[in-house]
């Protein structure tokens, strides 16, 4: 009977100019064959380019290629889609546009499997749209290396190289993590709502400092296009995680982390809306109100916000999101 080690699932839509390159990344990895076999499932997310049918050409080529072609549910939908369908001891995402180095995979189950690990997480190098490094090389790993509790990580994630925990695409997961468990969908900054699940849930994470992914900065993709109602989205993952960790007793340094990462995210995106105030922006602060006046009783007691951080929450938190953004 085949033993499937690992299952890479690629959520797809519109990447064709780089889905060829991202798939060949996966299918050269350098995994030995008594590890396992690997399965690649290409999530075709209603792509409306020709990335659908660029996903069953590659299938013809090597049968270790699995296709799904769906109606668009973002970004969540299609991952929870992959989720449902893989058959791995392991599961990892990799971005459609993105490549990995060849012992990507070798590296982080080698990691699992030694220490008996729920996860390992490899250091992530960021590059130019047409995949060569930047003029002046940016990585992102680990604050410190080697095994932990994932409950002893949850403060990493508010260090200047958060990413390296809260992102999807650079860890390698054991199947029964994400039993009961999926992204959100129809939300934006979906790893926000997920991330601390995870981690919560692991009771060993291996942190590599390993440089094993690319992460291609590309103009067009979702985190880089300019400001819509949905950039709201984080500011809800960073409050459910907030409010996990309160009903979950997480140490007070954690929940206090947590609480001032909504509140920044919330100042943050409120400052950006004040600058352009259109609308349908504006709205979504009104939206938003709602939720962190919910939040605003724990506000004196946070110790990790200064008072200047507190009196803008309070503010607007409270006043009209009209009068704060008052339109041009």
């Amino acid at each position: 009977m085949e033993h499937i080690a690992v299952s890479v699932i690629v959520p797809i839509y519109n990447a064709e100019p780089w889905l060829e390159e991202c798939v060949q990344s996966i299918l050269d990895q350098d995994f030995p064959a008594n590890y396992g076999t690997i399965e690649v499932l290409l999530i075709d997310d209603g792509a409306t380019d020709g990335s659908g049918a660029l996903c069953d050409r590659l299938a013809k080529r090597d049968n270790r290629i699995k296709v799904v072609h769906q109606e668009n549910q973002g970004l969540s939908g299609a991952r929870n889609t992959g989720i449902d369908m893989a058959r791995g001891r392991y599961y990892a995402f990799i971005d459609s546009d993105d490549v990995v180095r060849p012992a990507y995979l070798k590296k982080m189950y080698e990691a699992c499997e030694a220490h008996d690990a729920y996860m390992a997480i490899c250091a992530v190098e960021d590059v130019q749209e047409n995949g060569k490094p930047l003029p002046e090389p940016v990585f992102t790993p680990p604050t410190q290396e080697g095994v932990f509790r994932g409950k002893d990580l949850l403060n990493d994630f508010y260090a200047p190289n958060g990413t390296y925990y809260t992102v999807a695409w650079n860890k390698l997961y054991r199947a029964e993590v994400w039993k009961l468990l999926h992204y959100p969908e129809g939300r934006l900054h979906e790893d926000d709502f997920v991330a601390h699940r995870l981690f919560w849930r692991c009771d060993k994470v291996v942190c590599l400092p390993d440089v094993l992914y690319n992460y291609r900065l590309r103009s067009g993709s979702i985190m880089r296009t300019s400001l819509k109602p949905g950039a709201f989205d984080a500011v809800d993952g960073l409050a459910d995680r907030y409010r996990f960790y309160v009903e979950n007793g997480a140490d007070r340094s954690v929940i206090d982390s947590a609480y001032a990462a909504c509140w920044r995210r919330y100042l943050f995106l409120c400052a950006k809306v004040r600058q352009n105030p259109e609308p349908q922006l504006v709205k979504a602060i009104s939206k938003e109100q709602f939720l962190m006046q919910g939040l605003i009783s724990y506000l004196p007691n946070c110790r990790h916000m200064k008072m200047t951080e507190k009196l803008s929450a309070a503010r607007w938190a409270m006043m009209p999101a009209e009068s704060l953004c008052p339109a041009k």
